[in-house]
């Protein structure tokens, strides 16, 4: 053991050592602006270099998601086979089984997929960190487990300007910055002329500011109580099924309340969004505010918004509002379980 420990710690050292190589060859080199791909392009003299090389681009070729096609940097998952497939594909795929009402499978070989016969595949994410990529700024060749911290120091990143929040639109690379700074016309611009752009940065924030004021508003009611739903997916009656949600009945305030919800967009369709709209179960009349967040246990955030609804014996339905997600992306992971859990938050006015 011993012996394959130094061996593996003499590859990884000989693999730093080929990156610097890399890097110093690519920097003297007269065409270092033109394109890509260079650890094909690149002629190196060792044999021992060229099939460290050739090993990586062929590792990187296998460990490739079979749906997306590429070499993810998130979690990887693997269906019953082995079949790689990057997080974000995984829950898609069973976000498009829930929509159209079918098993989930591998779009390689077909196998039944959920997320319990799904498992993650450690070693696999291990060796993508220690492949070879390159920067996207730079081309500079290193580690994938370098590469986040590198992308964050990069001469060749883009950047704003300093002015940027005064009006200025220039765009450049980071080592470009300073010396455009110094010659940017905003600098010498009088105040009249940067006021608009100030004025419309301080309406954002006015907004910003109004909505956060509105739910702490909305959190100091006398009468503010919340319960945590649990969503199930049913189907319509149509000829063609639609997908919908709804939760079981819940008592507040002295009546029975129930949660809708509606999912817009099919599987074709990559901007899905979900909808959520509070019933009230029999006839009785009164204004209320409510609000919906995640509940305890959710990784995916909810952002609150507070919307209010006047219920009478004629409209005991509020109108479908949004729910909005800090990851956007996200509700594939809320559609890819078996039922949508939040809280809901309701005051009575």
């Amino acid at each position: 053991m011993s012996g394959s420990s130094e061996r593996w710690t003499r590859e990884r050292q000989y693999s730093r050592d080929l990156e610097e190589n890399l890097r110093h060859s690519r920097d003297s080199s007269p065409d270092r602006e033109t394109p890509r791909n260079k650890t094909k392009r690149i002629k190196v003299g060792n044999d021992r270099e060229t099939q460290i090389l050739q090993f990586h681009e062929k590792v990187s070729e296998i460990l490739i998601c079979t749906v997306c096609l590429a070499n993810p940097n998130t979690e990887i998952y693997q269906c019953h086979y082995g079949h790689l497939m990057c997080i974000g594909c995984f829950y898609r795929l069973l976000a498009d089984a829930r929509i159209k009402d079918e098993q989930a499978r591998c779009p390689k070989c077909r196998v039944d997929m959920s997320r319990n016969s799904c498992v993650r595949n450690l070693a696999v994410e291990l060796l993508l960190t220690e492949l070879l990529s390159d920067c996207i700024y730079c081309n500079a060749t290193m580690s994938r487990n370098r590469l986040e911290s590198h992308s964050k120091e990069c001469k060749a990143r883009p950047v704003s300007c300093t002015y940027s929040k005064v009006g200025c639109n220039w765009q450049g690379p980071s080592h470009s910055s300073h010396q455009h700074s110094d010659e940017c016309d905003f600098q010498h611009r009088p105040v009249r002329d940067i006021i608009s752009h100030i004025n419309k940065n301080d309406r954002k924030h006015d907004d910003q500011i109004g909505k956060f004021r509105s739910v702490t508003s909305f959190m100091s009611h006398a009468k503010l109580f919340f319960t945590d739903i649990v969503l199930s997916p049913h189907r319509t009656d149509d000829f063609i099924p639609q997908l919908f949600y709804e939760s079981s009945k819940f008592s507040l305030f002295g009546h029975y309340w129930l949660v809708r919800g509606r999912v817009q967009g099919d599987e074709h369709n990559f901007q899905r969004t979900l909808s959520l709209k509070v019933v009230l179960k029999g006839k009785s009349s009164m204004d209320v505010e409510f609000c919906f967040t995640r509940d305890a246990y959710s990784s995916v955030d909810i952002i609150p918004e507070v919307n209010r609804h006047s219920y009478t014996a004629e409209d005991s339905e509020s109108d479908y509002m949004e729910i909005k997600l800090v990851q956007p992306l996200d509700l594939n992971n809320l559609l890819a379980e078996k039922s949508i859990k939040c809280r809901l938050y309701m005051a009575q006015l």
